[in-house]
């Protein structure tokens, strides 16, 4: 059965370097297969894109979840990317 995760909002990141902007991005696992990237490209940096190694970056309450991309193409402001494994960021909570 396949995962799926949609979000509003994402990056795609040359190490700290912002090298898209993503809005509407949807992650498909499928049981059998590579991970898959599907987004709408608000902004990016031609050269940043250009450049390895790229990540996924999508912000969530508690932290962070981060994807490498094995492979990219963007074509009429509409992102697809090969995904490797997931890793999650956490963020350490503040107390006041």
């Amino acid at each position: 059965m396949p995962l799926t995760i949609r979000g509003v909002n994402a990056t795609v990141r040359w190490g700290y370097y912002p090298a898209a902007v993503l809005r509407a991005w949807t992650v498909t696992r499928p049981a059998d297969g590579p991970t898959v990237l599907a987004a709408t490209v608000v902004s990016h940096d031609a050269f940043r894109l250009s450049q390895q190694p790229l990540a996924l970056v999508a912000t969530h309450a508690t932290g962070a979840w981060r994807w490498p991309i094995h492979e990219l193409q963007m074509v009429d402001g509409a992102l697809t990317a090969r995904l490797g494994p997931r890793e999650v960021l956490r963020v350490p909570i503040r107390s006041t």
